[in-house]
């Protein structure tokens, strides 16, 4: 997908949006929220600290992807490396998969970094589009529906 390609919703879901300082929060379906930076944003620990409570004000605690989508000109707190950012129990009760868009190759491997860091308690990983997060989150999504392969 990309930045000018329609979100694609599940009929009669009606697309929840919350919008920080830094960022627009959106659950897109039941089971995923996008998370978008904003162009030219400082990103730091007061930032992830906004959007991931964005997060935990939609409604329902069943669990859901994420893409957290950093643009390439993006600002970097590298104090970021330091604090794993998923402690909270509510976080890791409705995060089930992770995965962040790092548009700028800089940002690729500071965010491989954190992860090995503070690896988590839900798959993750980082990709270099958001076409490429989407397609492998989705195919996260089928199995979590449909464990045992057995959906068409």
């Amino acid at each position: 997908m990309g930045r000018n390609d329609p979100v694609v919703v599940h009929k009669n879901y009606a697309m929840e949006r919350i919008e920080t300082a830094s960022a627009v929060v959106e659950r897109v379906d039941p089971d995923l929220v996008i998370c978008r930076y904003k162009h030219g944003t400082l990103v730091n620990a007061a930032a992830v600290a906004e959007n991931l409570e964005a997060r935990l004000r939609f409604p329902g605690k069943e669990p859901y992807a994420v893409i957290g989508i950093f643009p390439g000109d993006v600002n970097f707190d590298m104090s970021l490396l330091e604090k794993n950012h998923y402690t909270a129990i509510a976080l890791n009760q409705v995060t089930r998969i992770l995965a962040i868009v790092a548009e700028d190759q800089l940002f690729d491997p500071i965010a491989k970094l954190y992860f090995a860091y503070h690896p988590t308690q839900f798959s993750s990983r980082v990709f270099a589009t958001e076409a490429e997060a989407r397609t492998w989150v989705d195919a996260k999504i089928q199995c979590m529906h449909d464990p045992h392969g057995l959906a068409s």
